[in-house]
Parts: structure tokens; sequence; C-alpha cells
């Protein structure tokens, strides 16, 4: 009869298409995490939302700031609920956390960008830290705090925001010492393709970097159907190592897929979430990962360098079975392209945040 149930199950999984599977597995064998009664109470804290019982709720009128939650500690974020935001440019609204009184925020950047809706236009997707729905979006990374937090939101629109936030936060006795603070790096500006390398991060403190997302423009036919973007490698320095600790050898391989950017899809931990054509017959496309078991640790420093040097030279000879990208031919004798891009790393760190500082957001990325 097991052995039934199982076959059914896998049916139906390959039937509807029932991703979960692997992720319900891992949530079994957690029962005892999942069934544990801990010491803890759960707050929801609305805000923002004026026709239901709160009628003055602040709101988030044009050119104006909104704390959506000033929390005394110890306690975790656990869950981020927000609604579009309609009568302005939603793709324009800050967000900044304050950590157990820091004089400068810890996170600073665009709160759709932050929430994983770039620039507001990502399709809906679903992972298990960010999900795009319809109408909404959910962030599910937790934001521990030892003594207080502070998140605030502002509107720097001539429009007045019409929408709402739920934080969802848990009230403990203690934090644990190895645990550390969300912090992100955050970039927005534009590359010389594909000669020039980008640096999406330099870290020097230890931490674990738990998701990452990249958005790239190329507008150039090699670019077409997600190709050329694509052929960049992610080379990763951590501790010092003078070469890479790990390295992914095509964009699209450190976001979990393969040969090149084919359209839009998600599962639990990867997701293609915008792949959309360009004026010169090129592709917009972003990516976004997060990382459970396979999260990126280091104890001293972190480097990302995404280079495309690898992928420059003669073109693949099928006869030897060796060559480089043909997207990439064009660029050979030294001619670039402007290729606007996104990037956003969110990690855990104990430290004070050490790194590349955010590049805030330049309105068109440029």
């Amino acid at each position: 009869m097991k052995t039934t149930i199982n076959s059914w199950f896998l049916g139906c999984v390959i039937l509807f298409g029932m991703r979960p599977a692997i992720h319900a597995k891992d949530a079994l064998e957690r029962w005892q995490e999942m069934s544990a009664v801990e010491d803890r109470k759960t707050h929801l804290v609305p805000a923002t939302w004026t026709l239901d019982k709160y009628p003055d709720a602040k709101t988030l009128k044009a050119h104006s700031k909104v704390v959506v939650l000033d929390q005394k500690g110890p306690g975790v974020v656990t869950g981020l609920h927000v609604s579009d935001q309609v009568g302005c440019d939603q793709s324009k609204l800050i967000l900044r956390v304050w950590y157990d009184g820091e004089k400068k925020p810890a996170i600073e950047l665009p709160l759709m960008d932050f929430l994983g809706d770039i620039e507001a236009k990502a399709k809906p997707y679903h992972t298990i830290y960010f999900s795009r729905v319809r109408g909404s979006h959910n962030f599910r990374l937790p934001m521990p705090f030892r003594e207080h937090i502070k998140i605030e939101v502002e509107n720097p629109t001539d429009g007045n925001a019409f929408g709402y936030f739920e934080t969802q936060w848990d009230e403990t006795k203690d934090i644990p010492s190895r645990s550390g603070y969300l912090r992100v790096v955050y970039q927005s500006a534009t590359f010389r393709f594909p000669h020039e390398e980008l640096v999406l991060c330099d870290l020097n403190s230890s931490g674990t970097i738990v998701a990452h997302w990249l958005q790239l423009t190329g507008d150039h036919p090699s670019c077409a159907g997600g190709q050329g973007t694509c052929e960049g490698n992610h080379e990763i320095y951590l501790d010092g190592d003078p070469t890479p600790t790990y390295e992914s050898l095509g964009v699209e391989d450190f976001y979990g897929h393969s040969w090149g950017f084919g359209g839009l899809e998600s599962d639990f931990y990867t997701a293609i979430i915008r792949y959309e054509s360009t004026p010169r017959n090129g592709t917009l496309v972003a990516l976004l990962r997060t990382r459970d078991t396979d999260r990126i640790t280091f104890r001293k420093s972190c480097k990302i360098i995404l280079t495309y040097k690898h992928d420059l030279g003669d073109p693949y000879n099928p006869a030897t079975g060796k060559g480089k990208a043909p997207a990439l031919q064009p660029f050979v004798n030294g001619a670039i392209l402007d290729v606007p891009y996104r990037s956003c790393i969110y990690y855990y760190s104990k430290d004070s945040f050490k790194g590349l500082p955010n590049k805030p957001d330049a309105g068109d990325g440029k």
C-alpha cells in the first residue's frame, strides 16, 4: 500500500508540476523543528492601511516617510507582506533598516528591489524567501535584532502611495551569539561589457550569503534570446585566497540554470523573473537564487567578481571542440557595449558593515 501511495504522489508531482516535492521532504525531515513550541511570542504589525480598523494610520504620501516597525529587542522579523503601492512609481520607494541604534542604515535600497521585484517589473514567481504574487510581495529572510530595529519606507515621488505593509516578528528571550544581522550589498549602474570586470561585493568580515539576484540589460543582437550576457563567470575569493575558492563558468549556472536564459521559470530556490526583448533585439534578464544548505560561508572576507575575459578569443570550432562563445565574437577586438545592471547580495554578518558600500538607485540604471 505504501508503494502505491508513493507512486500516486510521484505521479501527481509529474502530472501537475508539483515541484515542492523535495521541499516537502525537507519539511518532513525537520519535524522536530516544525513541531517545537518555542519560548517566543509572535506579533503582526499592519501599517499604512486606512480602510479598516485604523482610519488614521499614517500613509505614504508624496515626499514623506513612514516607520512600519520601531521595536525594542531581542526579536526577529520573520516576514514582510507588502502590497503593490498604487498612485506612485513604486519602483522609487526606498527601504531603510537600522539595527541596535546604528547611526547609518544597515540596509538602504529601493523597496521593490529588496523584495525581489526588480524595478517593480518582475513576473510572478515563488522561492523559499521571496515571492511575487498577484498584487503583492512576500519576503521571508529572518532579520534578527538584539536591542532594537527600525524599518522605514520613504516615498520620494510626487504621487501618494496607496497600499499596505504587514510586518511579522517574534519576541524572543535572546538572540544566539552565532546569529548575524541581515545586510545587503546593492548596486545599480552600468558597465562596459564584456571587457570590464564587475566587483559585485567585497566584504571584509565573516558571514554567510543566503540569496542574491542580478539583472543585466544586453541591448545588442549578440544578446538575443538570452545569449551574450550569460557567458560571464562568477569568481568568488574567500578569506584572501589568491585564486577563486568558488567559481561558476556561466551566469546562468551560478543561478541554477543551463544553456543560456531560456525564459521565465522558478522553483523553490532559483528563478528567472524578468525576460524581455530590448529595442535593438537584445535581452533584459533578471535572475534570483536563494540558498539553504548551499549557502556561501566565509571566515574573514568575500569578494565576488563577474568577468567575461575567459570567453573572449577565437570562436568555437566544432572539429576540435575548442574555442570561445560565438555571441561574444563582435567584442573580441575591443568593441564595448554599455550594459545597465542591478545586483543585490543578501548576507548575514555579526560585524559592522565594512564591505563595498551600496550604490544608490540610479533611476535609469546609468
